[in-house]
């Protein structure tokens, strides 16, 4: 399976389990010139930007460590466009990410705060 279907699958489970948890998912995927953003949310009041991260195993580190400085710039970046073209420039924001190994799921609420 090449990684980009194992990347796939492992938003599929984690919009899963997102759905399960009272998150309400408002999008999938959003692309632009500043970054990506694998899930969209809402879950307790707050509009949840969520970067999933598969593994099969922890033999290359946990998930969560695939989440550089950068890539939460590149994300920050997206979350804040996407804001701007919805209009919701003034809602509470969070950033989650979401691990999924041998599809078990962890979810890190505000990861970016840590």
């Amino acid at each position: 399976m090449n990684t980009h279907i194992k990347g796939v699958k492992g938003e599929d489970i984690a919009a899963d389990y997102l759905v399960k948890h009272k998150y309400k998912i408002l999008e999938r995927n959003f692309k632009c010139r500043f970054g990506e953003i694998d899930i969209v949310a809402v879950n307790d009041g707050f509009v949840v930007f969520v970067e999933v991260k598969s593994r099969a195993s922890d033999k290359f580190g946990l998930p969560r460590e695939a989440v550089t400085p950068y890539k939460r710039q590149r994300i920050i970046g997206a979350a804040k466009y996407w804001l701007y073209l919805n209009k919701n420039t003034g809602a509470p924001t969070r950033f989650d990410v979401v691990e999924v190994m041998c599809e078990e799921v962890t979810v890190l609420k505000d990861a970016f705060r840590n």
